[in-house]
């Protein structure tokens, strides 16, 4: 049953990558592959840490977008979009970052009533697919955290991948943010 439940949230999460692959290219903004970090302009927004690398690319691998919620808890999860713009699967491992002891892949789940996340192996992402690591689906999970955070705080995070990883910075949003706010920055 509650692997049932893991897979059912991994579908899920495929099915909302897909819808949140085409309402962000529906922008009308492009994004080319030599787009390999967007730099924005230096603003007044009480950024711990900005140089303003919310997106990374690898290997033909794109990430953007990551972000948590502002706790001063122990653990936080961490969403990001990936975009698989190579020729070849590739695979999401989990993460490193300086401010926590341990950023793990996991999966929403559903427990004897109760919600939580549990561990995953890595989670494979198709060429030419996206993947969407969003609240009740897909994230990573942040361990150890080494200090509380405010929204409108930035860290740097390396999303690790099965060829590699992609640094970039993190954003947190609000207690009760549900997406990223694309604040401070456009496309």
């Amino acid at each position: 049953m509650r692997a049932l439940a893991v897979l059912l949230s991994l579908l899920f999460c495929l099915s909302q990558s897909a819808l949140a692959s085409e309402t962000h290219s529906g922008t009308g903004q492009s994004h080319s592959d030599a787009d390999q970090h967007h730099t924005h302009e230096e603003e007044d927004h009480h950024h711990t840490e900005d140089d303003g690398s919310h997106e990374g690319m690898s290997e033909g691998v794109r990430a953007l977008h990551a972000w948590i919620r502002e706790t001063s808890e122990n653990t936080a999860l961490l969403f990001v979009n990936i975009e698989n713009r190579s020729d070849r699967p590739v695979k999401l491992v989990g993460g490193h970052t300086g401010v926590s002891s341990k950023a793990e892949l996991v999966g929403f789940a559903l427990k004897d009533g109760e919600t939580g996340y549990d561990a995953l192996p890595p989670v494979p992402i198709q060429p030419g697919k996206s993947l969407v690591l969003a609240p009740t689906g897909l994230a990573l999970r942040l361990t150890g955290l080494t200090r509380s955070f405010h929204q409108g705080d930035t860290f740097d995070i390396e999303i690790e991948f099965d060829f590699g990883h992609i640094e970039m910075q993190a954003q947190v949003e609000s207690a009760n943010a549900t997406r990223h706010s694309h604040a401070g920055h456009q496309h």
